[in-house]
């Protein structure tokens, strides 16, 4: 019988080959490739944190608040309409959903119960399911 942690490697494994990790890595490598959207999320954390340390400093004025407040919202906007950002964004969601799906399974499983009868998912519908399993 194999081990626990076989079955896992075997599970890592198998998961590579879904489309929904297969979308994620896609979506992962085009958002990192693009210095656009790079430079956009590094200017808009830098802003951030520095924001961030003032704060902590004590010494934000109102109308710095306010200006920060402004900007950063600009900057959102700018990261939240690119497409590499929203598909990157897409990818995760599916991708969070499928393995809340599978870990759903698994812990149906360890209470006794039937993953298909307690809320999981029915593994030879997954190609039917639209956003994971409910």
């Amino acid at each position: 019988m194999a081990s626990v942690f076989e079955l896992a490697r075997t599970l890592g494994e198998e998961l590579q080959k879904t489309p929904q990790v297969e979308a994620l890595l896609a979506a992962k490598k085009a958002y990192e490739e693009d210095p656009e959207i790079s430079k956009a999320v590094e200017e808009y954390t830098k802003m951030h944190e520095e924001f961030q340390k003032k704060i902590q400093a004590g010494g934000i004025s109102p109308e710095e608040q306010k200006t920060f407040s402004e900007e950063m919202k600009t900057r959102g906007e700018i990261i939240k309409n690119n497409k590499l950002a929203a598909d990157l964004y897409t990818a995760e969601m599916n991708f969070n959903n499928f393995m809340n799906s599978v870990f759903n399974i698994i812990t149906s499983t360890l209470a006794g119960e039937d993953p298909t009868q307690a809320g999981g998912c029915n593994p030879s519908a997954c190609a039917s399911c639209g956003g994971g399993c409910h």
